[in-house]
C-alpha cells in the first residue's frame, strides 16, 4: 500500500507502531480525526514518504529527529495539535521539503538556525506555539530563494528583527505579531519585497 487517505472521520485512537511496516507508503492523510497519544518513532522508517498531513487531531508527544529520515518528504503538516519540545534541527536536511506547518501546538524552544537550510521550502508556518529566543537571520534571504509564506506570530520571540529582513525575494506573506520583539524596523531598501502582499 503506497496511500493511506482516511481524513475527515471519527477514527479514534494512537497511530499503531506497525504503520513503520508500510515500507513503500508515500502519502498519508488523517487529518481532521481525533487521533490520540505520539507519532511513533517506527513512523519514520518509511522512507518513501512524501506527504504526511496529520493535523487538526489531538496527538501529544514530540516530534522526532528521525524525520530527517524521510529525505523524500516535500509536505509535513501536523499544525493543531497538542505537540511539545522542540522543533528538530535536522528539518534542515529536507532538502525536497517546500511545505512545513506546525502552528498550533505547545512546541517550545528556539527556533532551529538550520530551518535556512530548507533550500525548497515555500511555506513555513511556526505560529501559535511556545517559542522563544531571537528570529535567525537565515530564514531571510536567498538561501530560501523559494519562500512564499512565513508566519512565526503569537510565540514568545524575542530581541530585534533580522536586518536581511527583505531579503527574502519571494515572500508574499510575513507574520511576526503578538512577540515580544524590540529595536527599530530595518530598512527595507528599493528592490526588496517586491512580492508581499501581507
Amino acid at each position: 500500500m503506497d496511500v493511506l487517505l482516511g481524513y475527515k472521520n471519527q477514527i479514534t485512537g494512537s497511530i499503531p507502531s506497525d504503520i513503520g511496516n508500510l515500507d513503500k507508503m508515500t502519502w498519508i492523510d488523517m487529518e481532521d480525526n481525533k487521533l490520540t497519544g505520539v507519532i511513533p518513532e517506527e513512523f519514520y522508517t518509511n522512507v518513501e514518504l512524501a506527504e504526511v498531513i496529520l493535523r487538526n487531531n489531538t496527538l501529544t508527544g514530540t516530534i522526532s529527529d528521525s524525520v530527517s529520515s524521510l529525505t523524500k518528504m516535500t509536505t509535513f503538516w501536523v499544525s493543531n495539535n497538542e505537540l511539545t519540545g522542540a522543533i528538530p534541527a535536522t528539518f534542515g536536511e529536507l532538502l525536497s521539503l517546500d511545505s512545513l506547518e506546525l502552528q498550533n501546538n505547545k512546541l517550545s524552544g528556539t527556533i532551529p538556525e538550520e530551518l535556512g537550510s530548507m533550500s525548497a521550502i515555500e511555506i513555513l508556518a511556526l505560529d501559535q506555539n511556545d517559542l522563544t529566543g531571537t528570529i535567525p537571520s537565515n530564514l531571510f534571504g536567498f538561501s530560501l530563494s523559494k519562500l512564499k509564506i512565513l508566519y512565526l506570530n503569537d510565540n514568545q520571540l524575542t530581541g530585534a528583527l533580522p536586518e536581511n529582513l527583505g531579503g527574502s525575494p519571494r515572500l508574499d506573506s510575513l507574520k511576526l505579531n503578538d512577540n515580544q520583539l524590540t529595536g527599530t524596523l530595518p530598512i527595507i531598501s528599493e528592490g526588496e519585497f517586491l512580492f508581499l502582499s501581507k
